[in-house]
Protein backbone atom coordinates (compact mmCIF):
# COMPACT_ATOMS: atom_id res chain seq x y z
CA UNK A 1 0.00 0.00 0.00
CA UNK A 2 1.26 2.79 -1.15
CA UNK A 3 2.58 5.98 1.74
CA UNK A 4 0.08 8.68 0.81
CA UNK A 5 -2.77 5.62 0.73
CA UNK A 6 -1.62 4.82 4.55
CA UNK A 7 -2.10 8.63 5.92
CA UNK A 8 -5.41 9.02 4.01
CA UNK A 9 -6.47 5.62 6.13
CA UNK A 10 -4.75 7.19 9.25
CA UNK A 11 -6.20 10.62 8.91
CA UNK A 12 -9.49 9.27 8.18
CA UNK A 13 -9.90 7.93 11.65
CA UNK A 14 -9.29 10.94 13.47
CA UNK A 15 -12.21 12.83 14.99
CA UNK A 16 -10.41 15.87 14.33
CA UNK A 17 -10.67 15.08 10.62
CA UNK A 18 -13.36 12.59 10.72
CA UNK A 19 -16.01 15.02 8.39
CA UNK A 20 -13.56 16.21 5.46
CA UNK A 21 -14.01 14.79 1.99
CA UNK A 22 -11.99 12.38 -0.02
CA UNK A 23 -9.57 14.95 -1.73
CA UNK A 24 -9.42 17.06 1.96
CA UNK A 25 -8.23 14.28 3.72
CA UNK A 26 -5.64 13.63 0.76
CA UNK A 27 -4.65 17.29 1.47
CA UNK A 28 -4.63 16.39 5.41
CA UNK A 29 -2.00 13.26 4.78
CA UNK A 30 0.45 15.23 2.40
CA UNK A 31 0.64 17.67 4.75
CA UNK A 32 1.35 15.35 7.91
CA UNK A 33 4.83 13.10 8.51
CA UNK A 34 4.10 9.82 10.74
CA UNK A 35 6.75 9.80 13.74
CA UNK A 36 7.21 6.91 15.82
CA UNK A 37 8.67 7.19 19.19
CA UNK A 38 9.93 4.94 21.93
CA UNK A 39 8.92 4.63 25.70
CA UNK A 40 9.93 7.58 27.52
CA UNK A 41 11.04 9.61 24.81
CA UNK A 42 10.53 13.13 25.59
CA UNK A 43 9.27 14.52 22.57
CA UNK A 44 10.14 18.13 23.78
CA UNK A 45 10.32 20.96 26.70
CA UNK A 46 8.93 23.45 28.30
CA UNK A 47 10.44 27.00 26.74
CA UNK A 48 11.11 25.42 22.96
CA UNK A 49 9.67 26.26 20.09
CA UNK A 50 8.72 23.16 18.68
CA UNK A 51 5.67 24.83 16.82
CA UNK A 52 4.21 21.35 15.65
CA UNK A 53 0.28 19.79 16.01
CA UNK A 54 0.84 15.95 17.23
CA UNK A 55 -1.86 13.46 16.56
CA UNK A 56 -1.73 10.28 19.17
CA UNK A 57 -2.38 6.88 16.83
CA UNK A 58 -1.14 5.10 19.09
CA UNK A 59 0.51 4.54 22.40
CA UNK A 60 -0.39 7.44 25.26
CA UNK A 61 2.05 10.64 26.43
CA UNK A 62 2.33 12.63 29.64
CA UNK A 63 1.94 16.71 29.97
CA UNK A 64 3.73 18.08 32.59
CA UNK A 65 5.32 20.51 34.00
CA UNK A 66 9.15 19.68 35.27
CA UNK A 67 10.41 20.28 38.30
CA UNK A 68 12.33 23.31 39.28
CA UNK A 69 14.43 24.10 42.41
CA UNK A 70 12.01 23.83 45.44
CA UNK A 71 9.10 23.44 43.34
CA UNK A 72 7.52 19.52 42.69
CA UNK A 73 6.86 18.05 39.20
CA UNK A 74 3.32 18.99 37.75
CA UNK A 75 1.17 16.50 35.90
CA UNK A 76 -1.17 17.73 33.88
CA UNK A 77 -2.40 15.12 32.21
CA UNK A 78 -1.90 11.74 30.29
CA UNK A 79 -3.47 11.25 26.50
CA UNK A 80 -4.23 9.09 24.43
CA UNK A 81 -5.49 7.18 21.05
CA UNK A 82 -7.03 10.29 19.42
CA UNK A 83 -6.56 13.21 21.46
CA UNK A 84 -3.67 16.00 20.58
CA UNK A 85 -1.58 18.29 21.97
CA UNK A 86 0.91 20.87 21.07
CA UNK A 87 -2.03 23.23 19.31
CA UNK A 88 -1.19 26.29 21.60
CA UNK A 89 2.48 26.89 19.94
CA UNK A 90 1.21 25.82 16.47
CA UNK A 91 -1.24 28.63 16.62
CA UNK A 92 0.60 31.74 18.33
CA UNK A 93 3.87 30.61 17.68
CA UNK A 94 5.13 30.70 21.62
CA UNK A 95 7.16 28.87 23.67
CA UNK A 96 5.89 25.44 24.69
CA UNK A 97 4.32 25.81 28.15
CA UNK A 98 5.11 21.88 29.87
CA UNK A 99 7.12 18.76 29.04
CA UNK A 100 5.67 16.12 26.73
CA UNK A 101 7.19 12.47 27.34
CA UNK A 102 5.96 9.31 26.00
CA UNK A 103 4.71 6.46 28.65
CA UNK A 104 4.67 3.90 26.09
CA UNK A 105 6.20 2.98 22.23
CA UNK A 106 3.85 5.45 20.63
CA UNK A 107 2.69 6.64 16.70
CA UNK A 108 1.81 10.26 15.76
CA UNK A 109 0.58 11.90 12.68
CA UNK A 110 2.93 15.70 12.77
CA UNK A 111 1.66 18.66 11.46
CA UNK A 112 3.93 21.78 11.37
CA UNK A 113 3.17 25.09 11.24
CA UNK A 114 4.64 25.48 7.55
CA UNK A 115 2.41 22.40 6.35
CA UNK A 116 -0.59 23.83 8.48
CA UNK A 117 -0.67 27.30 7.31
CA UNK A 118 -0.75 25.58 3.48
CA UNK A 119 -3.55 23.35 4.63
CA UNK A 120 -6.39 26.25 5.80
CA UNK A 121 -5.43 28.15 2.36
CA UNK A 122 -6.61 24.93 0.76
CA UNK A 123 -9.72 23.54 3.37
CA UNK A 124 -10.42 27.37 5.21
CA UNK A 125 -12.72 26.31 7.39
CA UNK A 126 -10.35 23.93 9.41
CA UNK A 127 -9.27 27.19 10.88
CA UNK A 128 -12.21 28.00 12.28
CA UNK A 129 -12.08 24.15 14.55
CA UNK A 130 -8.46 24.74 15.41
CA UNK A 131 -9.22 28.10 16.80
CA UNK A 132 -11.89 26.93 18.80
CA UNK A 133 -9.14 24.33 20.28
CA UNK A 134 -6.75 27.23 21.07
CA UNK A 135 -9.50 29.06 22.94
CA UNK A 136 -10.38 26.31 25.19
CA UNK A 137 -7.08 25.92 25.58
CA UNK A 138 -6.31 29.39 26.94
CA UNK A 139 -9.26 29.75 28.75
CA UNK A 140 -7.96 26.74 30.68
CA UNK A 141 -5.00 27.79 30.99
CA UNK A 142 -5.72 31.17 32.49
CA UNK A 143 -8.45 29.67 34.85
CA UNK A 144 -5.66 27.21 36.30
CA UNK A 145 -7.17 23.91 34.73
CA UNK A 146 -5.36 20.69 34.57
CA UNK A 147 -7.70 19.50 31.87
CA UNK A 148 -6.20 21.84 29.25
CA UNK A 149 -7.06 19.30 26.43
CA UNK A 150 -10.47 17.82 27.07
CA UNK A 151 -13.50 18.96 27.25
CA UNK A 152 -16.61 19.19 24.76
CA UNK A 153 -19.61 21.16 24.72
CA UNK A 154 -22.72 19.89 23.04
CA UNK A 155 -25.62 21.78 21.90
CA UNK A 156 -29.48 19.91 22.08
CA UNK A 157 -32.26 21.74 20.47
CA UNK A 158 -35.24 20.99 21.51
CA UNK A 159 -37.41 21.27 17.85
CA UNK A 160 -39.45 18.82 19.82
CA UNK A 161 -40.84 19.22 22.95
CA UNK A 162 -41.19 15.35 24.34
CA UNK A 163 -37.74 15.58 25.92
CA UNK A 164 -36.87 18.72 26.79
CA UNK A 165 -37.83 18.08 30.51
CA UNK A 166 -35.47 15.43 31.12
CA UNK A 167 -33.19 14.85 28.20
CA UNK A 168 -29.81 16.84 29.29
CA UNK A 169 -30.35 15.76 32.88
CA UNK A 170 -30.51 11.86 31.77
CA UNK A 171 -27.81 12.16 29.66
CA UNK A 172 -25.56 14.07 32.39
CA UNK A 173 -26.14 11.17 34.62
CA UNK A 174 -25.47 8.72 32.23
CA UNK A 175 -22.17 10.13 31.78
CA UNK A 176 -20.75 10.21 34.70
CA UNK A 177 -22.54 6.69 35.76
CA UNK A 178 -20.49 5.18 32.58
CA UNK A 179 -17.02 7.04 32.72
CA UNK A 180 -17.22 9.28 35.80
CA UNK A 181 -16.63 12.81 33.78
CA UNK A 182 -18.53 15.77 35.15
CA UNK A 183 -21.27 17.35 33.43
CA UNK A 184 -22.84 20.96 33.58
CA UNK A 185 -26.04 22.08 31.25
CA UNK A 186 -25.96 25.96 31.40
CA UNK A 187 -29.76 27.42 30.23
CA UNK A 188 -29.04 31.23 29.55
CA UNK A 189 -32.99 31.75 28.80
CA UNK A 190 -36.31 32.28 30.58
CA UNK A 191 -37.55 28.63 30.18
CA UNK A 192 -39.11 27.85 33.42
CA UNK A 193 -37.13 24.53 35.13
CA UNK A 194 -39.95 21.93 35.74
CA UNK A 195 -39.73 20.23 39.53
CA UNK A 196 -39.14 16.80 37.67
CA UNK A 197 -35.44 17.85 35.94
CA UNK A 198 -34.33 19.53 39.39
CA UNK A 199 -30.38 18.69 39.18
CA UNK A 200 -27.19 19.67 40.23
CA UNK A 201 -25.95 20.12 37.38
CA UNK A 202 -27.96 21.86 35.56
CA UNK A 203 -27.03 26.01 36.61
CA UNK A 204 -29.85 28.78 34.64
CA UNK A 205 -28.67 31.96 33.83
CA UNK A 206 -31.10 35.08 32.93
CA UNK A 207 -28.70 37.17 30.66
CA UNK A 208 -28.44 36.55 27.09
CA UNK A 209 -24.86 38.62 26.41
CA UNK A 210 -22.25 36.69 24.07
CA UNK A 211 -19.55 37.86 26.35
CA UNK A 212 -20.92 36.73 29.48
CA UNK A 213 -22.31 33.38 27.83
CA UNK A 214 -18.69 32.93 26.39
CA UNK A 215 -17.01 33.87 30.16
CA UNK A 216 -19.34 31.32 31.87
CA UNK A 217 -18.79 28.68 29.47
CA UNK A 218 -14.85 29.60 30.49
CA UNK A 219 -15.67 29.25 34.08
CA UNK A 220 -16.51 25.96 33.64
CA UNK A 221 -14.04 24.43 31.44
CA UNK A 222 -11.54 23.53 34.11
CA UNK A 223 -14.30 21.77 36.18
CA UNK A 224 -16.37 19.61 33.45
CA UNK A 225 -15.59 17.12 30.91
CA UNK A 226 -19.03 18.21 28.89
CA UNK A 227 -21.08 21.64 28.85
CA UNK A 228 -24.58 20.92 27.62
CA UNK A 229 -26.13 23.98 25.86
CA UNK A 230 -29.88 24.06 25.21
CA UNK A 231 -32.27 26.18 22.78
CA UNK A 232 -35.79 25.92 22.80
CA UNK A 233 -38.65 27.22 20.78
CA UNK A 234 -39.30 31.02 22.38
CA UNK A 235 -35.36 31.70 22.32
CA UNK A 236 -34.34 34.72 20.13
CA UNK A 237 -32.34 34.21 16.78
CA UNK A 238 -29.27 35.97 18.38
CA UNK A 239 -29.11 33.78 21.59
CA UNK A 240 -29.29 30.39 19.38
CA UNK A 241 -26.28 31.90 17.06
CA UNK A 242 -24.49 32.33 20.48
CA UNK A 243 -24.77 29.06 21.56
CA UNK A 244 -23.87 27.34 18.08
CA UNK A 245 -21.28 29.39 17.57
CA UNK A 246 -19.46 28.16 20.75
CA UNK A 247 -20.95 24.94 20.45
CA UNK A 248 -18.56 21.47 19.02
CA UNK A 249 -21.37 19.33 18.82
CA UNK A 250 -24.90 19.97 17.73
CA UNK A 251 -27.74 17.55 18.18
CA UNK A 252 -31.13 18.44 16.95
CA UNK A 253 -33.94 16.30 18.61
CA UNK A 254 -36.78 16.19 15.97
CA UNK A 255 -40.34 14.81 16.11
CA UNK A 256 -42.22 13.33 13.54
CA UNK A 257 -43.46 16.34 11.64
CA UNK A 258 -41.22 18.56 9.93
CA UNK A 259 -41.92 22.73 10.78
CA UNK A 260 -45.06 24.06 9.28
CA UNK A 261 -47.40 26.94 9.86
CA UNK A 262 -48.81 25.45 12.61
CA UNK A 263 -45.44 24.76 14.30
CA UNK A 264 -43.23 26.91 12.47
CA UNK A 265 -40.49 26.36 15.06
CA UNK A 266 -36.98 26.06 12.58
CA UNK A 267 -34.16 27.64 15.32
CA UNK A 268 -31.17 26.42 12.53
CA UNK A 269 -33.19 28.01 9.34
CA UNK A 270 -31.21 31.48 9.89
CA UNK A 271 -28.52 30.37 12.31
CA UNK A 272 -26.86 27.40 10.67
CA UNK A 273 -25.77 27.14 6.84
CA UNK A 274 -26.32 24.19 5.01
CA UNK A 275 -23.00 23.43 4.47
CA UNK A 276 -22.76 23.10 8.49
CA UNK A 277 -25.70 20.34 9.23
CA UNK A 278 -24.21 18.49 6.65
CA UNK A 279 -21.27 18.02 8.29
CA UNK A 280 -21.87 14.75 10.77
CA UNK A 281 -19.14 15.12 13.12
CA UNK A 282 -20.69 18.85 13.84
CA UNK A 283 -24.16 18.09 13.40
CA UNK A 284 -26.67 15.11 14.03
CA UNK A 285 -30.49 14.88 14.13
CA UNK A 286 -32.45 12.51 17.04
CA UNK A 287 -35.52 10.95 15.75
CA UNK A 288 -36.47 11.93 19.99
CA UNK A 289 -39.80 11.30 19.28
CA UNK A 290 -39.76 7.79 17.83
CA UNK A 291 -37.79 6.98 20.50
CA UNK A 292 -39.96 7.81 23.14
CA UNK A 293 -42.77 6.01 21.18
CA UNK A 294 -40.62 2.64 21.07
CA UNK A 295 -39.66 2.25 24.86
CA UNK A 296 -36.06 2.33 23.86
CA UNK A 297 -35.00 5.81 25.33
CA UNK A 298 -33.29 4.01 28.06
CA UNK A 299 -31.25 2.12 25.62
CA UNK A 300 -30.57 5.44 23.47
CA UNK A 301 -29.46 7.07 26.46
CA UNK A 302 -26.42 4.47 27.80
CA UNK A 303 -25.65 4.44 24.30
CA UNK A 304 -25.33 8.13 23.64
CA UNK A 305 -23.53 8.91 27.49
CA UNK A 306 -20.51 6.09 26.21
CA UNK A 307 -20.59 7.62 22.52
CA UNK A 308 -19.57 11.06 24.47
CA UNK A 309 -17.45 9.96 26.94
CA UNK A 310 -15.41 7.81 25.03
CA UNK A 311 -15.77 4.39 26.69
CA UNK A 312 -17.12 2.42 23.97
CA UNK A 313 -15.76 -0.88 23.35
CA UNK A 314 -15.45 -2.06 19.69
CA UNK A 315 -14.65 -5.53 18.07
CA UNK A 316 -13.74 -6.08 14.26
CA UNK A 317 -14.68 -9.31 13.23
CA UNK A 318 -12.65 -10.09 9.76
CA UNK A 319 -12.93 -13.16 6.98
CA UNK A 320 -11.86 -16.60 6.99
CA UNK A 321 -14.55 -18.68 6.71
CA UNK A 322 -13.89 -21.78 8.63
CA UNK A 323 -11.21 -20.69 9.80
CA UNK A 324 -13.22 -17.52 10.98
CA UNK A 325 -15.58 -19.75 13.44
CA UNK A 326 -12.74 -19.11 16.41
CA UNK A 327 -14.47 -15.88 16.70
CA UNK A 328 -17.11 -17.82 18.19
CA UNK A 329 -14.81 -19.22 21.03
CA UNK A 330 -13.64 -15.22 21.38
CA UNK A 331 -17.77 -14.69 21.66
CA UNK A 332 -18.10 -17.50 23.98
CA UNK A 333 -15.62 -15.72 26.53
CA UNK A 334 -16.73 -12.35 26.43
CA UNK A 335 -20.35 -13.41 27.24
CA UNK A 336 -18.69 -15.94 29.99
CA UNK A 337 -16.54 -12.96 31.19
CA UNK A 338 -19.41 -10.32 31.20
CA UNK A 339 -17.74 -8.13 28.79
CA UNK A 340 -20.51 -5.62 26.63
CA UNK A 341 -19.41 -4.54 23.46
CA UNK A 342 -21.34 -0.88 22.38
CA UNK A 343 -20.60 -1.77 18.46
CA UNK A 344 -19.66 -4.51 15.94
CA UNK A 345 -18.27 -4.36 12.59
CA UNK A 346 -17.96 -7.85 10.33
CA UNK A 347 -16.88 -8.43 6.96
CA UNK A 348 -17.44 -12.34 5.52
CA UNK A 349 -17.62 -14.68 8.16
CA UNK A 350 -17.11 -11.89 10.57
CA UNK A 351 -20.38 -10.79 9.11
CA UNK A 352 -22.40 -13.99 10.54
CA UNK A 353 -21.21 -13.99 13.61
CA UNK A 354 -21.43 -10.50 14.54
CA UNK A 355 -24.80 -10.29 13.32
CA UNK A 356 -25.73 -13.44 16.15
CA UNK A 357 -23.34 -11.18 18.36
CA UNK A 358 -25.26 -8.23 17.86
CA UNK A 359 -28.65 -9.70 18.20
CA UNK A 360 -28.33 -11.35 21.75
CA UNK A 361 -28.57 -14.92 20.11
CA UNK A 362 -24.70 -15.13 21.12
CA UNK A 363 -22.83 -18.18 21.66
CA UNK A 364 -25.82 -20.45 22.51
CA UNK A 365 -27.98 -19.24 19.52
CA UNK A 366 -25.17 -20.01 16.92
CA UNK A 367 -24.76 -23.36 18.06
CA UNK A 368 -27.53 -24.75 16.76
CA UNK A 369 -26.61 -23.34 13.15
CA UNK A 370 -22.94 -24.83 13.25
CA UNK A 371 -24.71 -28.20 13.94
CA UNK A 372 -26.16 -28.28 10.69
CA UNK A 373 -22.91 -27.93 8.75
CA UNK A 374 -20.83 -29.91 11.71
CA UNK A 375 -19.95 -32.83 8.47
CA UNK A 376 -18.88 -32.92 5.00
CA UNK A 377 -22.26 -34.84 4.20
CA UNK A 378 -24.40 -31.71 5.51
CA UNK A 379 -21.93 -29.29 3.90
CA UNK A 380 -22.94 -31.10 0.57
CA UNK A 381 -26.58 -29.88 1.15
CA UNK A 382 -25.61 -26.20 0.89
CA UNK A 383 -23.87 -26.76 -2.76
CA UNK A 384 -26.18 -25.09 -4.95
CA UNK A 385 -24.01 -25.17 -8.78
CA UNK A 386 -24.72 -22.22 -10.51
CA UNK A 387 -23.47 -23.16 -14.63
CA UNK A 388 -23.26 -20.69 -16.70
CA UNK A 389 -23.38 -18.00 -13.97
CA UNK A 390 -21.96 -15.17 -12.15
CA UNK A 391 -20.43 -17.66 -9.56
CA UNK A 392 -19.66 -21.42 -9.16
CA UNK A 393 -22.72 -21.21 -5.99
CA UNK A 394 -26.29 -19.52 -6.01
CA UNK A 395 -26.10 -19.35 -2.45
CA UNK A 396 -29.54 -19.98 -2.12
CA UNK A 397 -28.86 -23.31 0.43
CA UNK A 398 -26.74 -20.98 2.26
CA UNK A 399 -29.78 -18.24 2.77
CA UNK A 400 -32.38 -20.49 3.23
CA UNK A 401 -30.06 -21.76 6.67
CA UNK A 402 -29.37 -18.35 7.79
CA UNK A 403 -32.87 -17.33 7.20
CA UNK A 404 -33.87 -19.81 9.72
CA UNK A 405 -32.11 -17.58 12.88
CA UNK A 406 -31.66 -14.51 11.26
CA UNK A 407 -34.57 -14.17 8.68
CA UNK A 408 -36.65 -11.69 11.33
CA UNK A 409 -33.79 -9.06 12.51
CA UNK A 410 -33.52 -5.77 11.58
CA UNK A 411 -30.74 -3.31 11.96
CA UNK A 412 -32.87 -0.93 14.20
CA UNK A 413 -33.95 -3.46 16.33
CA UNK A 414 -30.52 -4.98 17.45
CA UNK A 415 -29.40 -4.42 21.10
CA UNK A 416 -26.06 -3.64 19.82
CA UNK A 417 -24.74 -1.48 17.16
CA UNK A 418 -23.93 -3.44 13.76
CA UNK A 419 -22.16 -2.54 10.95
CA UNK A 420 -21.53 -4.64 8.12
CA UNK A 421 -18.81 -4.31 5.33
CA UNK A 422 -19.85 -5.23 1.62
CA UNK A 423 -18.47 -4.10 -2.15
CA UNK A 424 -19.73 -2.40 -4.63
CA UNK A 425 -18.11 -4.72 -7.44
CA UNK A 426 -19.11 -1.76 -10.18
CA UNK A 427 -17.07 0.48 -8.37
CA UNK A 428 -14.81 -1.31 -6.26
CA UNK A 429 -16.22 0.78 -2.87
CA UNK A 430 -16.41 -0.22 0.19
CA UNK A 431 -20.23 -0.19 1.50
CA UNK A 432 -20.98 -0.11 4.91
CA UNK A 433 -24.35 -1.40 5.67
CA UNK A 434 -26.30 -0.59 8.96
CA UNK A 435 -30.30 -0.45 7.89
CA UNK A 436 -32.86 -2.96 6.85
CA UNK A 437 -32.73 -6.26 7.04
CA UNK A 438 -29.66 -8.33 8.74
CA UNK A 439 -29.74 -10.99 6.83
CA UNK A 440 -29.46 -9.21 3.58
CA UNK A 441 -26.49 -7.61 4.71
CA UNK A 442 -25.27 -10.67 5.67
CA UNK A 443 -25.39 -12.42 2.31
CA UNK A 444 -24.05 -9.24 0.67
CA UNK A 445 -21.26 -9.57 2.75
CA UNK A 446 -20.45 -13.12 2.31
CA UNK A 447 -20.55 -13.56 -1.48
CA UNK A 448 -16.77 -14.55 -2.26
CA UNK A 449 -16.57 -13.17 -6.07
CA UNK A 450 -16.26 -16.60 -8.33
CA UNK A 451 -17.20 -18.84 -5.53
CA UNK A 452 -21.12 -17.42 -5.03
CA UNK A 453 -23.21 -15.61 -7.45
CA UNK A 454 -22.97 -11.59 -6.21
CA UNK A 455 -25.99 -9.96 -4.43
CA UNK A 456 -28.26 -7.41 -6.12
CA UNK A 457 -29.92 -4.56 -4.51
CA UNK A 458 -32.73 -2.84 -4.59
CA UNK A 459 -30.87 0.16 -5.52
CA UNK A 460 -29.69 -1.78 -8.47
CA UNK A 461 -25.81 -1.64 -6.99
CA UNK A 462 -24.36 -5.54 -6.89
CA UNK A 463 -22.44 -6.06 -3.72
CA UNK A 464 -20.29 -8.94 -3.19
CA UNK A 465 -17.71 -10.32 -0.22
CA UNK A 466 -16.90 -7.51 2.08
CA UNK A 467 -13.09 -8.06 2.47
CA UNK A 468 -12.31 -7.01 -0.73
CA UNK A 469 -11.76 -4.05 0.09
CA UNK A 470 -11.69 -4.42 4.02
CA UNK A 471 -10.57 -8.05 5.25
CA UNK A 472 -10.77 -6.63 8.75
CA UNK A 473 -13.05 -3.69 9.18
CA UNK A 474 -11.73 -1.37 12.18
CA UNK A 475 -12.50 1.63 9.92
CA UNK A 476 -16.51 1.55 10.41
CA UNK A 477 -15.95 1.04 14.14
CA UNK A 478 -13.37 4.13 14.45
CA UNK A 479 -16.04 6.48 11.72
CA UNK A 480 -18.46 5.78 14.91
CA UNK A 481 -16.28 7.51 17.34
CA UNK A 482 -15.33 4.50 18.79
CA UNK A 483 -11.90 4.58 20.34
CA UNK A 484 -11.42 1.39 22.31
CA UNK A 485 -11.20 -1.26 19.94
CA UNK A 486 -10.45 -5.15 19.69
CA UNK A 487 -9.65 -7.03 15.96
CA UNK A 488 -9.88 -10.47 14.98
CA UNK A 489 -7.91 -11.38 11.97
CA UNK A 490 -8.30 -15.19 11.27
CA UNK A 491 -6.40 -14.81 7.98
CA UNK A 492 -3.62 -16.73 7.05
CA UNK A 493 -0.33 -15.29 6.98
CA UNK A 494 2.10 -16.70 3.78
CA UNK A 495 4.03 -18.74 7.26
CA UNK A 496 0.68 -20.27 8.02
CA UNK A 497 0.64 -23.73 7.14
CA UNK A 498 -2.83 -24.99 5.22
CA UNK A 499 -4.00 -27.68 3.64
CA UNK A 500 -5.30 -27.84 0.22
CA UNK A 501 -8.90 -28.45 -1.03
CA UNK A 502 -9.57 -31.94 -2.68
CA UNK A 503 -13.07 -32.22 -2.20
CA UNK A 504 -14.52 -33.70 -5.70
CA UNK A 505 -11.80 -31.74 -7.16
CA UNK A 506 -12.68 -28.35 -6.76
CA UNK A 507 -9.37 -27.40 -6.52
CA UNK A 508 -10.71 -24.18 -8.31
CA UNK A 509 -12.21 -22.92 -4.68
CA UNK A 510 -9.00 -22.80 -3.31
CA UNK A 511 -7.53 -21.06 -6.16
CA UNK A 512 -9.86 -18.41 -5.63
CA UNK A 513 -10.10 -17.87 -2.03
CA UNK A 514 -6.48 -18.21 -1.15
CA UNK A 515 -5.60 -15.88 -4.02
CA UNK A 516 -7.74 -13.49 -2.04
CA UNK A 517 -6.92 -14.24 1.79
CA UNK A 518 -3.22 -13.88 0.74
CA UNK A 519 -3.65 -10.11 -0.40
CA UNK A 520 -6.48 -9.95 2.44
CA UNK A 521 -4.30 -10.68 5.64
CA UNK A 522 -2.25 -7.91 4.59
CA UNK A 523 -4.57 -5.73 4.17
CA UNK A 524 -5.64 -6.81 7.59
CA UNK A 525 -2.36 -6.54 9.51
CA UNK A 526 -2.30 -2.77 8.13
CA UNK A 527 -5.69 -2.10 9.75
CA UNK A 528 -5.11 -4.06 12.71
CA UNK A 529 -2.47 -1.07 13.80
CA UNK A 530 -5.66 1.38 14.69
CA UNK A 531 -6.89 -1.16 17.39
CA UNK A 532 -5.73 -1.82 21.21
CA UNK A 533 -6.28 -5.21 20.95
CA UNK A 534 -5.16 -7.70 18.59
CA UNK A 535 -6.30 -11.26 17.95
CA UNK A 536 -5.06 -13.70 15.48
CA UNK A 537 -6.58 -17.33 15.68
CA UNK A 538 -5.45 -19.42 12.80
CA UNK A 539 -5.36 -23.78 13.29
CA UNK A 540 -2.80 -24.96 11.74
CA UNK A 541 -3.31 -27.85 9.34
CA UNK A 542 -6.73 -26.27 8.54
CA UNK A 543 -8.14 -24.47 5.65
CA UNK A 544 -11.33 -22.33 4.87
CA UNK A 545 -13.74 -25.04 3.84
CA UNK A 546 -13.77 -27.40 7.08
CA UNK A 547 -16.63 -25.76 8.95
CA UNK A 548 -17.62 -29.48 10.21
CA UNK A 549 -14.42 -28.61 12.50
CA UNK A 550 -15.95 -26.04 14.31
CA UNK A 551 -15.09 -27.16 17.87
CA UNK A 552 -11.63 -27.19 17.16
CA UNK A 553 -11.91 -23.45 15.75
CA UNK A 554 -13.72 -22.34 19.16
CA UNK A 555 -11.47 -24.24 21.31
CA UNK A 556 -8.66 -21.65 19.29
CA UNK A 557 -10.98 -18.76 19.81
CA UNK A 558 -11.34 -19.14 23.47
CA UNK A 559 -7.84 -19.88 24.15
CA UNK A 560 -6.53 -16.92 22.40
CA UNK A 561 -9.27 -14.68 23.78
CA UNK A 562 -8.34 -15.99 27.53
CA UNK A 563 -4.36 -15.41 26.67
CA UNK A 564 -5.27 -11.79 26.11
CA UNK A 565 -8.44 -11.06 28.37
CA UNK A 566 -6.18 -8.58 31.39
CA UNK A 567 -5.40 -6.86 27.73
CA UNK A 568 -9.32 -6.77 26.83
CA UNK A 569 -10.63 -6.31 30.56
CA UNK A 570 -8.15 -2.33 30.64
CA UNK A 571 -10.46 -1.20 27.84
CA UNK A 572 -13.59 -1.50 30.27
CA UNK A 573 -11.50 0.34 32.72
CA UNK A 574 -13.16 4.22 33.77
Amino acid sequence: MKDIEGKIHLVSGLPLFRSLQKKELQWVAESVQIVESKRDELLYKKGENNQSLYLILSGSVRIYIPAKGEIKEEELQVLKKGEYFGIHSLLTGEDHSHHAKTLSESRFLVLSQNNFQELIRKIPFLSTTFSKMLTKTLRNELLGSKEYFRNSVVCFIHSSPFAMNFYSTKLAEAIEEESGKKTVILRFNQQTVSDMIKSDALKQYRFKDPDKIKETLGRHYPTHSFIFLEIFPEDPPELIRTLLEESDNIVNLVGKNKPTEENPFDPLKECISEESKSNEVLYHETAIESIIDEGKLEIHIRRKAREFSGVQVGIALGGGAALGLAQVGIMKVFEEEGLALDIISGTSIGAVIGAFWASGLGYKGILPLLNEIDSIFKMLKLVDFSFPGQGLLHGKNVRSLLEKYLGELYFEDLPIKLRLVSCDITNRKEIVLSEGRVLDAVMASISIPGVFVPQPQENGKIYVDGGIVNPLPVSPLKLEGVEKIIAVNSMPSSRDTMKTNKLLNLNVLDIIVNSLYSLQYRIGKYSAQDADVYLNPILENSNWFEFWRNKEFIQLGEQVARDSLSDIKKLYQK
